[in-house]
């Protein structure tokens, strides 16, 4: 069995009857039966089935096998031979009705009963049935007996040595049994509480990385994921576009309408983000207050400034209220939009710095406005000649 598996029902060479093909097949009905108790474990339902049902076909392909070897020594309408036969017919029907009672209940309901009921009829019918007719057929070996002869010789041994050894092993398998089903049980409940915490650390690494209110990425994340975008960018060569903006009066709509409503509009901002930018390769960042940040991997220049300008346009016709103050805030965001393929010398603070200067500009151009790094110049002699 496999190392890591508990083996419940152990092989002993008080089981053995001294005749080869018949002791390796019991052997092999011991490994299924570990492999049973094992499989019950994990709860896998399909698991559990397949081991039924191949404990279920090797256990007629050896009861077939013994009975055949038992034949060339006992008559078939002999009595032993006949009680042997119908122990083999009860145990499938026996067998079956234990499955379909694991397949109906919980598993920990049934499991004790399944493998008690196996260890138990294995280790009589191994120690009693096929113990008792070996000695008959050592007998008939040892010396010219008739079978009658050579049974009261095999009782005779059965209620000795034999018989007491039967008691001490069942004894022992009884407790043995118990022993190894709470283990069993104890390693159900560790794989539960394996399960439960590997869910809990996943929360709390989700948890860790994700500003609460609007239900993005946080700064943090920024410093872990972005430096390692720009190494790949640079070594793919393909470009990376920032898209930075921030919302517009953000501190006269706390004045006006109260935090819960800059809160609320936190949140609307968020959503509108989310629902923008879905592929593998985008990453959306509240970065603080009103602050927000989308990183998009192979986006064109023109690409992220329409983008851009679709984040705008969604987020224009939020508008906010307090119908007790009888109050309405339109909601609008400024944007700076920096796309460039990054070079040796280039890291993240260098896309921040394009793509924060070219959202400066947007603010003192009016506002609610997307301003693409390269027009940063053109706008800036636009802005000189005005002057």
């Amino acid at each position: 069995m496999p190392q890591n598996e508990i083996v419940v029902f152990p092989w002993n060479k008080n089981f053995e009857t001294g005749i080869q093909t018949i002791d390796e097949q019991h052997k092999k009905l011991f490994l299924l039966v570990n492999k049973l108790a094992n499989s019950l474990v994990h709860e896998n339902r399909i698991e559990v089935a397949e081991v039924f049902d191949e404990l279920a076909d090797y256990a007629t392909y050896h009861f077939s096998e013994e009975e055949r070897i038992w034949s060339e020594y006992f008559q078939q309408q002999d009595g032993w031979m006949q009680v042997h036969s119908q122990t083999h017919y009860s145990f499938l029907p026996d067998i079956l009705k234990i499955r379909e009672n694991a397949e109906i209940n919980h598993w920990q309901d049934t499991i004790e009963h399944v493998l008690q009921f196996l260890i138990r009829w294995l280790a009589l019918h191994i120690l009693d049935d096929d113990k008792k007719m070996s000695l008959v057929v050592q007998e008939l070996k040892k010396a010219d007996v008739s079978i009658s002869e050579a049974k009261k010789l095999a009782r005779k041994q059965m209620r000795g040595s034999v018989g007491i050894l039967i008691d001490t092993v069942l004894s022992m398998y009884d407790e043995l049994s118990s022993h190894a089903i709470e283990l069993i049980r104890e390693k159900h409940r560790r794989v539960i509480a394996e399960k439960e915490l590997r869910a809990l650390n996943k929360k709390l690494q989700q948890l860790a990385i994700t500003d609460e209110l609007s239900g993005l990425f946080n700064r943090r994340h920024f410093m872990s994921v972005i430096p390692e975008q720009i190494q790949q960018a640079r070594i793919g060569q393909y470009p990376l576009s920032f898209i930075s903006l921030d919302l517009d009066h953000f501190k006269s709509l706390n004045d006006s309408l109260g935090h819960v409503k800059g809160d609320e509009a936190i949140a609307r901002v968020g959503e509108v983000l989310s629902s923008l930018f879905t592929r593998s390769g985008d990453f959306i960042f509240r970065m603080g207050g009103e602050e927000f940040l989308v990183v998009t991997c192979h986006s064109s220049r023109q690409d992220a400034c329409n983008l851009a300008e679709l984040i705008r346009e969604y987020i224009a016709e939020i508008t906010l209220s307090h119908q007790a103050k009888r109050l309405d805030h339109q909601l609008t965001c400024s944007i700076g939009v920096f796309s460039h393929t990054p070079q040796q010398q280039d890291d993240f603070l260098y896309f921040l710095g394009n793509a924060d200067e070219a959202l400066y500009q947007a603010k003192i151009n009016g506002r609610n406005i997307v301003i693409c790094a390269n027009d940063i110049s053109r706008i800036e002699r636009q802005t000189n000649k005005s002057f």
